[in-house]
């Protein structure tokens, strides 16, 4: 620890402290322009400027570090009279456009130049005359770039690295390759440099002319968008969102976060039920639309018994939200006919597998892990699912961790990574049991693996399956195995929703045999609240508090006054499937016929229904087919709790006004239609409820079973030449695709999200409109050309309408043959 004397006033800091953030410690703020907390310092603009005793010029405080009795004096008037000169030397290239400038008010030059007195330049202003360059969400004017390079620094950090300084001398000003609009130069739109530009330089273009900063309301929220729960803050002008920001400047929130509001004040939300007349929706009020829910779902009871109802519910609602459904549905209707859309692909059981192995969510490693990791293992596209995973990479791999990419499409990660394991799709298990296997060849791991259960089993299916040729080469695959075994601090990040099981299942493996349980697993989801929908009983098979549904029924009598069914439910694919006994369904949130695989079967079973009720924020394509739609409020609106996919619980407020009623009191009005009590009128009363119930709120400690698991079948490795279709999370592409749309976010994706991409070397022409089949259905789209593919390989959008049609809802995750005609 460093003591030394600022303004008079004694402070001791750790060694390396800049004498800024020394400052800091005592409130003292040293202005600054350059420096950026997160980012490193330059000293670019010599703003912040300090006198210490004995040293003959002025120090820049946040380069200087502090030492053992140094004085410094922060606010002397040679101090003053510096910092007055470097201002004045900045203003004279900044034109005076304080009465118009959007960023007024907040503007660190404005600030500044108040606080020294600066009331006219004293140096005569040029005025640069730059281009003001409007691109998609940010709009660029350098003739209010003061050259502090904060923009710069981030981009490199945590975006795309596409801006730089141009030119030199007095002509020196921010801009992209070629001068390049953002979106031709690769931007991801994160932002970033918005957040950080200290004058009104790049600004948000919506928020442009809708209010100065000083008239803005800051509420403090959490994105929808991704299982990262991103923390962020809406400015609100007369309660619309005028822009987004992050909690800190450099805090990272992707395209989604910052620009991705639309859909929330979009004029195509719901604010009135609809009710169906001849065949056609109208406009209804509560009273009629509910009383007709009630109605049909009494009928269906009776007529087909609990088992004829069902609901399934989205995991982008709060817990609050989801714990009411299930109430309304196990307690109320007395089924457990209730899952949420986790259950597509392999993210439940994935999640249930990472809490054996991790003992449960305080076991999961969180961003702070990831940073210090020594090697980091990322599994498929987890950073288009979970964009600010890529921030967090690029800072661990800057600080030494060694990156090991699994995936077949060649982006970032595969540039940053130290070994890129380029398994085509339906090869990742093999290629992650090859690993186990040479890792075991090491006497000491397979000592170590040898304790642990199933370990014969283990190894025999490694022995195996490491004899299957894959596509990745031997030299890289010796590489990662050496890497993961030999650095002493891993984390594996698994996207829980976005692989197969085996793949899944292999990963988790590697885990095991390397001794890794706490803290090296950061399971990834597309779900703002998959945990918490999963932990406070939005699945068939678990009451609240992940208790099994036969066991839990006879407990929760006491908690809820009724006895529920303890019989278990149907899940979502046994509810959807054409011919399940279930006659009336309600769907929160949640559009099957736009973003579930395998929708020609689900539309098939959407008509068999008797009755059909959806609740969502806007008229989706399965809300057309219903028979009384509802309108949802959004989570900005209803607040409440969340669960990060790596744990973390935030509690939110209410950020908006909500447009409708919230969903536990449309629940707690059709429970009063159908004469059920089920105490569901109010968010602080089911929290309070939620407490007695699970009080750890569902995050409960997991038994740890340790024991090695089995892979099943596993695809056939290389030699297959067919050409494979699957699925990727092209960004910023969302489980909910309508929300992009109204967002204005589809813009960045080509065909706005309605392609197949396929590698040049196929012989297709970009934009060419094709007919693709697979055995399970049939879609026309445009190609669009990618050089990330390789041969033999095509990808759709996750989530999109391609995808729908041509995977299976039981295992979309598996690559399909698929055929590729023109139209």
């Amino acid at each position: 620890m460093v003591t030394l004397t600022i303004d008079g006033r004694k402070v001791t800091v750790p060694e390396g402290t800049t004498i800024l953030h020394a400052a800091e410690a005592l409130g003292i703020e040293i202005p600054h322009l350059c420096y950026c907390p997160g980012l490193e310092g330059t000293g670019a603009c010599r703003l912040c400027v300090v006198e210490v005793e004995k040293v003959r010029g002025l120090v820049v405080a946040c380069m200087r570090r502090v030492a053992e009795g140094m004085v410094v004096h922060t606010n002397t008037p040679r101090v003053r009279e510096a910092r007055k000169f470097v201002l004045e030397l900045l203003l004279s290239r900044h034109p005076g456009l304080c009465l118009s400038c959007d960023k007024s008010g907040s503007c660190k030059l404005q600030q500044y130049a108040y606080e020294l007195g600066i009331k006219r330049p004293f140096f005569e202003v040029r005025d640069p005359g730059y281009e003001v360059k409007e691109d998609l969400f940010i709009v660029r004017d350098y003739n209010l770039c003061i050259l502090c390079g904060r923009c710069i620094r981030v981009c490199r950090t945590q975006g795309a690295d596409i801006l730089d300084f141009m030119k030199r001398g007095i002509e020196t000003r921010v801009g992209t390759p070629l001068d390049r609009s953002l979106l031709e130069s690769g931007c991801d739109f994160c932002g970033s440099c918005v957040s950080v530009c200290p004058t009104g330089a790049l600004m948000e273009k919506e928020r442009l002319g809708k209010g100065r900063e000083w008239e803005l309301e800051k509420v403090h929220s959490r994105c929808s968008y991704c299982g990262a729960a991103c923390g962020l803050n809406y400015h609100l002008r007369k309660g619309e969102i005028v822009k987004v920001s992050s909690p800190e400047p450099v805090a990272y929130l992707c395209a989604r976060g910052r620009f991705g509001y639309g859909y929330l004040q979009s004029g195509e939300r719901l604010t009135t039920p609809l009710v169906r007349r001849d065949g056609e929706l109208v406009p209804a009020d509560w009273d009629e639309a509910l009383s007709l829910v009630a109605e049909n779902f009494q009928q269906a009871i009776e007529r087909y018994g609990a088992e004829g109802v069902g609901g399934i519910l989205s995991p982008l609602v709060s817990c609050e939200t989801a714990y009411s459904f299930q109430k309304f549905f196990r307690s109320g209707l007395r089924t457990n006919n209730v899952d949420c859309s986790l259950r597509i692909g392999a993210g439940l059981e994935l999640l249930r597998h990472a809490d054996a192995v991790t003992g449960g969510p305080e076991g999961y490693a969180g961003w702070k892990d990831v940073l210090e990791a020594n090697v980091i293992l990322l599994v498929g596209d987890v950073c288009q699912r979970v964009p600010a995973v890529w921030g967090y990479l690029k800072r661990a791999v800057g600080r030494g961790a060694k990156l090991i990419y699994l995936g077949f499409y060649k982006d970032r990660p595969a540039r940053l990574a130290q070994v890129w394991l380029q398994a085509l799709p339906g090869e990742e298990p093999l290629v992650l049991a090859r690993l186990a296997w040479l890792i075991l060849q090491n006497p000491t791991y397979r000592t170590l693996a040898e304790r642990v259960p199933n370990f014969t089993s283990f190894a025999e299916g490694v022995e195996r399956l490491a004899r299957v040729e894959v596509s990745v080469p031997e030299e890289d695959l010796a590489r990662a195995a050496e890497l993961w075994s030999e650095e002493a601090r891993g984390v594996l990040l698994l996207p829980v929703d976005g692989v197969s099981p085996a793949t899944g299942k292999a990963a988790l493996n590697l885990l095991l045999l390397t001794g890794r349980r706490e803290k090296a697993l950061f399971p990834t989801s597309a779900f703002v609240n998959a945990q918490g929908v999963w932990r406070l009983g939005g699945v068939a098979e678990f009451f609240p508090g992940l208790r099994p549904a036969p066991e839990a029924a006879s407990e929760f009598a006491a908690f809820w006054g009724r006895v529920p069914n303890g019989t278990p439910g149907l899940n979502l694919t046994a509810m959807l499937r054409p011919g399940s006994p279930v006659k009336a369904l309600y769907l929160l949130g949640e559009d099957p016929l736009s973003s579930y695989p395998g929708n020609g079967s689900i539309a098939a079973k959407l008509e068999e229904l008797d009755f059909l009720v959806v609740q969502d924020l806007t008229l989706t394509k399965t809300a057309e087919k219903a028979h009384v739609v509802l309108p949802l409020a959004s989570l900005p609106e209803t607040g409440g709790t969340v669960i990060a996919t790596h744990g973390e619980k935030h509690h939110l407020s209410s950020a908006l006004s909500p447009r409708t009623l919230m969903p536990w009191q449309v629940f707690a009005l059709l429970a009063a239609k159908m004469n059920l009590e089920l105490n569901l009128s109010a968010q602080e009363l089911l929290l309070n409820e939620i407490k007695a119930v699970t009080p750890e709120f569902g995050l409960v400690p997991a038994e740890r079973r340790p024991g090695f698991w089995e892979l099943g079948e596993v695809g056939p490795g290389r030699g297959d030449s067919q050409l494979k279709l699957t699925t990727l999370a092209f960004y910023p592409s969302f489980y909910r695709q309508d929300w992009l749309k109204l967002s204005g976010l589809e813009v960045l994706l080509p065909y706005e999200g309605n392609f197949i991409a396929l590698s040049p070397e196929e012989g297709l022409e970009e934009g060419a409109v094709v007919e693709v089949s697979t055995p399970h259905g049939t879609f026309t789209t445009r190609v669009r050309l990618d050089k990330a593919l390789p041969r033999g390989v095509a990808a759709v959008p996750a989530f999109s309408s391609a995808a729908a049609a041509l995977f299976p809802l039981e295992t979309p995750w598996e690559p399909v043959p698929a055929s590729i005609a023109r139209a």
